[in-house]
């Protein structure tokens, strides 16, 4: 049986997909090494088969960087990050204003996706950052190392951290390769 690259691609994404609902659900650690597992876990689809497999969706010299791998790595993404929504207010952790914030955060960045995948421009992405996913990983440090009382710098070193990591991941790569 051949299976085609495409299909090779899907299965990885659905192990995304499954290997965050185990981490999540079926793990006990703390939440940020759930979190940054969940992290790792996004090399399943990109870096791990580029390394395995002679094809792949991406290759070593693109770095991921063709509409068809974003699309779905950005659907992807956010199927990953609503369970993870998911799994945070399910264990009630954190405070109710923190909860609605990485609610607001993560509604953000899906608005950012949707406007990406209806325009094929990815600097909806820049314009709409993922902060959802490392605003999550900082609190759950801040709630584990009980850093409450530096918790307002930790989130802006996130933030500034997170905008220059947008910029050039789906600004400056992408102005360059459509000139």
């Amino acid at each position: 049986m051949n299976i085609t690259l495409k299909t090779k691609f899907y299965i990885s994404c659905l192990l995304r997909i499954l290997i965050t609902i185990f981490v999540l659900f079926f793990t006990n650690i703390n939440l940020f090494m759930k979190i940054i597992l969940i992290i790792f876990s996004d090399t399943l689809d990109s870096d791990i088969p580029k390394f395995l497999f002679n094809k792949w969706i991406c290759t070593k010299s693109s770095k991921c960087n063709n509409l068809y791998y974003q699309r779905l790595d950005k659907i992807i993404d956010s199927i990953c990050y609503i369970i993870l929504l998911y799994y945070i207010i399910s264990i009630n952790i954190f405070s109710n204003n923190i909860n609605k914030f990485l609610i607001f955060l993560l509604i953000f960045r899906l608005i950012g996706v949707i406007l990406f995948l209806s325009n094929n421009n990815r600097k909806f992405l820049f314009y709409f950052p993922n902060f959802f996913l490392e605003i999550s990983l900082a609190y759950s440090l801040i709630n584990y190392y009980d850093l409450y009382n530096i918790e307002n710098i930790i989130i802006i070193i996130v933030i500034i951290y997170k905008v220059i990591q947008e910029y050039f991941m789906h600004f400056l790569k992408w102005d360059k390769k459509n000139k």
